[in-house]
């Protein structure tokens, strides 16, 4: 099902996401979209770099938190919030690189197998220059996170060693970090 034999990231509509996230038992909300709890014992929450020249590299450190993993859903839950920081016309050349012509609003899923890390940090450095709200559900890893257009994020993990890891990383970059509850 989800991911088997793709060699690429597939765009996935808003219906597919939901039976994706049911099929990995990912909870929905009523709106049928991921629930905002992680599902995770340890929790980070922290704040976006207070430079935009560092979205980058928060990017890459998200990314980075979700490893090991066999694929990744990046699903684009919220958009239009702030249409001035909306660069749309390079996130449709990206997926027009992957032969998609469809709107965002169509196929708001991107999924992303474990060799497309690159790919994940793309779209999700976009997502948050343009104020987008995103999940990150990754398969067969132990972490899960949520970037929010409210300018902070929250990751949850199952082992605290990776918490902790990610915690200094994190907080070496100059992010506050708290652990949630």
């Amino acid at each position: 099902m989800p991911g088997s034999g793709a060699f690429a990231m597939r765009l996935y509509t808003p219906v597919e996401c939901a039976r994706w996230c049911e099929f990995m038992g990912i909870g929905l909300d009523e709106r049928r979209k991921p629930t905002r709890e992680l599902g995770k014992k340890h929790r980070l929450r922290f704040g976006f770099p207070r430079s935009f020249t560092q979205s980058l590299w928060f990017s890459r450190r998200i990314e980075h938190a979700l490893r090991p993993r066999q694929s990744c859903m990046l699903w684009v839950t919220g958009y239009g919030v702030f249409p001035s920081n909306e660069n749309e016309h390079l996130y449709y050349r990206l997926r027009q690189s992957y032969g998609d012509l469809r709107l965002l609003h169509e196929a708001p899923g991107h999924l992303c197998l474990a060799h497309e890390e690159a790919d994940v940090v793309t779209l999700l450095h976009l997502c948050v220059l343009s104020g987008w709200d995103v999940h990150l559900i990754p398969t067969g890893g132990d972490a899960r996170a949520f970037v929010c257009h409210d300018e902070w994020a929250e990751i949850g993990f199952d082992a605290p060693g990776q918490m902790e890891e990610t915690r200094r990383a994190l907080e070496d970059g100059g992010l506050k970090v708290f652990e949630s509850e």
